[in-house]
């Protein structure tokens, strides 16, 4: 039970949470463990827990009817997904799959709800989320409307190495990339390489180096 308490406290959604507390949430909920490519949930499925990242990482993705896919983001453990679909009351917003071998734990819808209501560290991190997410959101409207693909290209990556720091591991490699912003692989080639050209990035297997990011995150806004 102490693993289980330290996994879920590292959870920033449960870092205000008490012992007592946590240790009730790992009672009353599942914890399983999920194979690179299990969906862990699916698109439109009724959303009854909190999926809880312990270990491992997760893909939102959404798959459209003419075989199209869009990558939503990465999610590396610690962390809690799909939150907003929690607070509506509604169906899961992605599918959710482990990108690797991940430990995932999953919490009654009843005890987010019952946090929220009575711990204020927690109600602040859900506010702050929901207000992060809008104004992703926003600025990816702004540029899916206006931006070039180099632009487009830039922006996903200054977001990624905000997260994850200079070296941005590629979802699925440029295809991946290319999924993640709603554009073709040969789109996401020729805006690396303009970036290579620039001397903003460098391009690895799989991966991509910032090595300007001051100038990146300029780049990232060119136009707009």
């Amino acid at each position: 039970m102490a693993l289980d308490l330290r996994a879920l406290a590292a959870v920033p959604l449960f870092a205000s949470v008490d012992r007592q507390r946590l240790t009730g949430l790992a009672e009353r909920s599942r914890a399983r463990s999920a194979d690179p490519g299990t969906v862990v949930a699916a698109q439109g499925a009724p959303c009854t827990h909190l999926i809880v990242v312990e270990a491992g990482a997760l893909t939102a993705l959404h798959d459209t009817v003419h075989g199209q896919r869009l990558r939503l983001g990465e999610f590396a453990a610690p962390c809690a997904v799909d939150k907003m679909a929690i607070l509506d009351r509604g169906s899961h917003c992605a599918t959710w799959m482990a990108s690797i071998r991940s430990r995932i734990r999953l919490v009654p819808a009843d005890d987010l709800f019952g946090l929220i209501d009575d711990v204020r560290g927690t109600r602040h991190h859900v506010l702050r989320h929901l207000a992060a997410s809008l104004r992703d959101q926003q600025s990816d409207h702004v540029r899916s409307a206006f931006a070039d693909a180099t632009t487009r290209t830039a922006a996903w990556l200054v977001r990624a190495a905000g997260r994850t720091g200079s070296r941005v591991i590629l979802p699925g490699a440029q295809q991946g990339l290319a999924e993640s912003i709603g554009m073709s692989r040969v789109a996401v080639n020729r805006a690396l390489q303009t970036l290579v050209r620039e001397g903003l990035v460098r391009v690895e297997r799989s991966a991509v180096v910032v090595v300007a990011p001051e100038l990146l995150a300029r780049r990232a806004t060119a136009g707009l």
